[in-house]
């Protein structure tokens, strides 16, 4: 099987999408994990943040103003606490913050902070009043200049789509529509420099079926509901970014490929251009193992944090990278959760999941994705270079090894090394290949490999 790179052409900037939601900390307050900053992850999503904590007072618009009778303009209204611990280290690590208004994911038989709120026009200054804590120093706050600032999350989930009723979002479409009319202006025209967007969409090619009792394409209804509410004239609203959920199947990139497609021809009939940014804000791929979701929930689980879902994830960021997407958050980065497959717990050592996004950030590093492609299509590649560095990045999502050969142009190399993700922990070193000759090599199923070509 034959893999083309040419280091002499050049195609785009390699886009920051090896972002989390949150981050790894030693402890649930502490410090972050120097192994995850090491990764330097370009955003950090601020949603579901302290989920595993019996304690949860992150990020949520109720945990910061929990009194909603309280003075809006008092700054003793406000628990910035835990939040400014929280968003400082992300800031000292280099990451941008998407800080997400509204209320953490709620699953229980009984929703306390996903219901609109009483005095809509009373939340959208509270929100602005986040913006000015963090931006423009407001009662003893920061200068850090987040710029994105995402309003709710999955508000299309519906009744319907959990046996406990939504979990997101209880009200209706069309309260949620003048929700975010009035948050976006609310903080637009006071911080005109920050960027405002949402609605990170559950299901963004259509909408869960009560009948079928699965989530099914169809006409977009809440989508459409929405981007006709903010370009009406008399409801216009600014929307900077865009954002979607993209869960992916095992062995199945092309999810990606037609999710971001669609948003990017939906949000063009809406005169939407180039200038709003489109962002996968939450994905992951479910690795199943051959067992239904119900009946193989721990399986699924610790499939998620295996070679096999490593290579998935390293093909899904080198797709979304060939697509439009402009930038990426994975769910999640946290310790101790389900979908939390970054680190085991509770040793905190790295599973090969790790190498997948410390992959890409070598890539990101570089710079320039260069010309590459693979004839075999349960193998995906993405090759960078920078300066004297070249790399290519290929993984091998398929059920059988594949025989690899590489044909470069532009390396300039003697050699090409080899490195390796598998079952065993860190991305080690195979091998070291003659570059004189052809390159050859084997990929086995469900590992990913990074070849350098050093003088």
């Amino acid at each position: 099987m034959s893999v083309f790179v040419d280091f002499n052409r050049p195609l785009r900037a390699i886009k920051p999408l090896h972002g989390f939601n949150n981050a790894a900390r030693d402890t649930g307050y502490g410090e972050l994990l120097p192994a995850f900053a090491a990764l330097k992850p370009p955003f950090i999503r601020l949603h579901d943040t302290g989920f595993n904590a019996c304690l949860s007072k992150y990020v949520d618009v109720h945990n910061i103003f929990p009194d909603p009778s309280a003075d809006e303009e008092d700054e003793r209204s406000y628990d910035f606490l835990l939040t400014d611990r929280y968003i400082e280290k992300l800031v000292e690590a280099g990451s941008q913050v998407i800080y997400r208004f509204g209320t953490t994911i709620e699953h229980e038989p009984k929703k306390y902070y996903i219901g609109p709120p009483s005095d809509p026009a009373k939340y959208a200054r509270v929100c602005e009043h986040i913006v000015r804590h963090y931006n423009d120093g407001w009662a003893d706050g920061f200068r850090f200049g987040i710029k994105y600032w995402e309003i709710w999350n999955e508000p299309d989930g519906g009744p319907d789509c959990e046996p406990n009723g939504a979990p997101c979002w209880g009200g209706t479409p069309e309260q949620f529509y003048e929700l975010y009319r009035l948050i976006s202006h609310e903080v637009k025209e006071r911080h005109p420099d920050v960027k405002v967007g949402g609605y990170s969409s559950c299901y963004i090619t259509g909408s869960f079926h009560k009948d079928r009792g699965c989530w099914l394409p169809d006409d977009a209804k809440f989508l459409n509901g929405f981007l006709k509410y903010i370009t009406a004239p008399e409801t216009r609203s600014p929307l900077d970014f865009f954002t979607w959920h993209g869960y992916l199947g095992e062995n199945d990139m092309s999810k990606i490929e037609r999710e971001s497609a669609f948003v990017d021809e939906t949000l063009r009939r809406y005169g939407f251009g180039d200038e709003v940014e489109r962002f996968d804000t939450e994905w992951s791929c479910i690795i199943r193992g051959g067992q239904p979701v119900k009946e193989g929930q721990e399986e699924v689980y610790l499939n998620m944090r295996s070679a096999r879902a490593a290579a998935n994830y390293a093909a899904a960021m080198y797709t979304m990278q060939n697509c439009r997407v402009d930038g990426a958050c994975f769910y999640d980065a946290q310790l101790g959760v389900h979908y939390g497959p970054l680190f085991d717990f509770p040793s905190n050592l790295p599973t090969p999941v790790y190498y997948a996004f410390a992959q890409f950030g070598r890539l990101y590093g570089l710079g320039t994705q260069v010309e590459s492609s693979c004839e075999d299509g349960g193998v995906y590649t993405l090759a960078a270079a920078g300066g004297d560095e070249k790399l290519l990045a290929a993984a091998n999502i398929g059920d059988r090894p594949v025989s690899l050969e590489i044909r470069a142009s532009g390396a300039d190399a003697r050699v090409v090394k080899v490195f390796l993700c598998g079952d065993e922990r860190g991305l080690r070193r195979v091998m070291t290949l003659d570059f004189s000759q052809n390159v050859r090599f084997t990929l086995p199923a469900g590992t990913f490999a990074t070849l350098e070509f050093a003088q």
